[in-house]
């Protein structure tokens, strides 16, 4: 049986005696197997992003959105911003906004083009996500029933 310490945590882990660690691996291997250990037990190599700031969708008026996952500032909210012009043309972005934005209406210039924006403002992370389209799941089920009663 191969025990290995966990910093910070009383006791030790225990391995089966097949996990023990072979000395012909070399050293640079038994190295990354024990940091791997120390990683899956949650110490130390974690990438997880800190708690207390939300992380929002990113993306510019552009088309197509492809949102990135963003960290917002203190004081800031996850939102997504529609805008209309007079022409009736609607552009929509999303990222972290001032919290003290999200009630307000607002102004952007997009291709020469005025819009009067809105903005929809939510506390969660990753709450400005895009709902999912249904159309693509309708015609998938239409498929399905159509291929089905030709098949009958």
């Amino acid at each position: 049986m191969l025990l290995l310490a966990n910093p910070g945590h009383s006791g030790a882990v225990s391995l089966p005696n097949s996990w023990a660690l072979d000395p012909a691996m070399g050293t640079s291997s038994a190295v990354l197997c024990i940091l791997f250990f120390c990683g899956a037990l949650g110490q130390g190599l974690t990438t997880l992003p800190a708690r207390g700031r939300l992380h929002c969708y990113t993306c510019s008026f552009a088309k197509p959105c492809y949102p990135v996952p963003t960290e917002c500032g203190d004081d800031e909210a996850c939102g997504v911003s529609i805008g209309t012009s007079e022409q009736s043309e609607v552009i929509q972005r999303k990222g972290c906004l001032p919290r003290a934005q999200c009630p307000l209406p607002g102004h952007a210039t997009y291709w020469s083009r005025s819009y009067t924006l809105r903005h929809h403002c939510c506390d969660q992370d990753l709450c400005n996500a895009a709902p999912r389209p249904l159309l693509p799941t309708l015609l998938l089920t239409a498929s399905f029933i159509c291929g089905r009663t030709l098949l009958l």
